[in-house]
């Protein structure tokens, strides 16, 4: 493993978080015994304290008690998140808890250790993990970026492409059609080659664009019953490809009907996709099959080629949106490698997946699977992700299931809503000194400071008064009096997911730090 050339593997900053004065001690002793290192360490007794030097440069290494005076190791850990993503943080406990140890990974602690393990554990090899784990999130969040970027690039030279390019179509139309005056045998062969790579060109800057708006959720799948056989025998037609090359398209089916539950138009593009794929790799003169099949509760199609297949380690890359575009043996046939990006994107909007099988020198089969249907089964409208820019949801709960049900609720309803929680009204007020939330949701019945408090609080201070609130609570009563207290909406436990999503979309438009 290559380490990071902005932190050499002598030097590492360290913070001990623990309410013991043995246990940070013994842990500091242990760490200096470390050769080779150079270690800055600090402590903190209390969550208070810990928090504090959090506001300060991030460390890469932090030992993180559960139990402190003051507030959870679980809070902290959240705070840390927030504040320091790159910080590796290992947690410390007294004894195992399965469900802490679970907690703890999920809010992204890199381990989590009893007091027992922590004694018998290797620091040195502990320091080499910190430092690849450091390299790797760097380089991922580097990829995610350039990813980002070369899409959203792309996906703009498309658009302004689409304007030239039209003109272009025009004026060949415009020519080919003899309005201009007599074309000579040559010109209009001239005409129909470039009127053809035009067309060429616009379906692939279409096949961009809708791979964009896939990833953005515009696209919208209803997905109702469909005959595969018949589907099939009207979409299954040799590719522009197969007949310049002169290849030949065999179709196999069952003797019965396959039902399965579909977007016409969406299906017919997959199997474009994967039938122009087998056209532009097939050899000349070769077959390309095409078979259905129905077998353990699902419809699988396979397209079959007799070309020279893939290499070993392109396989991982193949579904990649623009995995083709890279060099390689494959880089001798045009495309961008959109086809089977934007394939496996409907696929699994139907409930399905997309894999394929290949043997250098024997061809390709790629597989589609898809859960078998009945005839009368009702349609269904698949829900796009919805598209949020960058907010900040802040929640006020006392009840870790109840956190626990928001978190995973908001995490399906987009990945661009970080999600800040506070046990309590004083640590909510806390949390809003540092950074002001685009929505809090609050519960209302809460120890020490009760949500409507906290609704008053926020209401008397120029700078919070126009929050956001969407309070949580399990008292019908407690509805009027939370919009009397300033809330915008209310929502009763037990709620619905979509009546929630619904709710929180709302009030997201209406947040003054949007």
């Amino acid at each position: 493993m290559q380490l990071a050339p902005d932190k050499a593997p002598h030097a590492l900053s360290i913070l001990i978080i623990d309410d013991e004065d043995f246990n940070r001690a013994n842990i500091a002793s242990r760490l200096k015994d470390v050769s080779g290192w150079s270690l800055k360490i600090d402590t903190a007794a209390t969550g208070t304290d810990a928090l504090e030097r959090l506001k300060g440069p991030p460390y890469d290494l932090i030992f993180l008690d559960n139990r402190l005076p003051d507030v959870t190791g679980l809070e902290i850990l959240d705070r840390i998140r927030q504040l320091h993503p790159k910080s590796a943080v290992l947690m410390m406990t007294s004894a195992g808890n399965e469900q802490l140890a679970v907690a703890a990974m999920k809010k992204g602690a890199m381990d989590y250790m009893t007091q027992q393990t922590l004694s018998q554990l290797d620091f040195a090899h502990l320091f080499r993990r910190v430092i690849e784990m450091r390299y790797l999130v760097d380089q991922n969040m580097e990829l995610r970026q350039v990813n980002q970027m070369k899409t959203e690039f792309i996906a703009n030279v498309s658009h302004e492409l689409r304007t030239p390019l039209a003109v272009i179509m025009g004026y060949a139309q415009t020519l080919k059609s003899g309005n201009l005056g007599p074309l000579t045998d040559g010109q209009v062969k001239a005409i129909d080659s470039i009127l053809s790579r035009s067309h060429g060109l616009l379906e692939t800057l279409n096949q961009i664009l809708r791979v964009r708006d896939s990833h953005e959720g515009k696209q919208q799948v209803v997905l109702k019953p469909l005959e595969l056989r018949a589907f099939l025998s009207e979409a299954a037609k040799a590719t522009k490809e197969m007949t310049r090359k002169d290849i030949s398209l065999e179709c196999r089916t069952p003797a019965g009907e396959v039902w399965v539950k579909a977007d016409r138009g969406q299906l017919s593009e997959v199997l474009d996709n994967v039938l122009s794929n087998a056209g532009k790799f097939g050899t000349e003169r070769s077959i390309v099959r095409l078979a259905l099949d129905a077998r353990d509760g699902s419809a699988v199609l396979s397209v079959r080629d007799q070309g020279a297949g893939i290499p070993p380690e392109m396989l991982p890359k193949v579904f990649e949106t623009f995995g083709a575009a890279g060099k390689g043996p494959t880089r001798e046939h045009a495309g961008l490698g959109l086809g089977l990006a934007l394939s496996r994107q409907i696929v699994e909007q139907h409930g399905g997946r997309i894999w394929l099988e290949s043997t250098e020198g024997q061809g390709t089969t790629v597989f589609v699977s898809i859960p078998l249907s009945t005839k009368d089964a009702p349609g269904k409208v698949v829900e796009a992700p919805v598209q949020i820019e960058k907010q900040r949801i802040l929640i006020v709960e006392d009840n870790p299931d109840i956190i626990d049900i928001l978190e995973l609720f908001l995490s399906t309803i987009s990945k661009n809503l970080e999600v800040v929680t506070a046990h309590s009204g004083f640590e909510a007020l806390d949390a809003i000194k540092n950074q002001l939330p685009h929505l809090m949701i609050l519960d209302v019945m809460m120890p020490g400071m009760n949500g409507f408090e906290v609704i008053e609080r926020l209401r008397k201070a120029p700078d919070t008064a126009r929050i956001p609130i969407l309070v949580l609570t399990g008292y019908s009563e407690a509805v009027s009096r939370a919009r009397a207290a300033g809330a915008q909406d209310v929502l009763l436990k037990p709620f619905d997911k979509a009546v929630f999503t619904e709710k929180l979309m709302k009030l997201l438009k209406t947040s003054p730090a949007s």
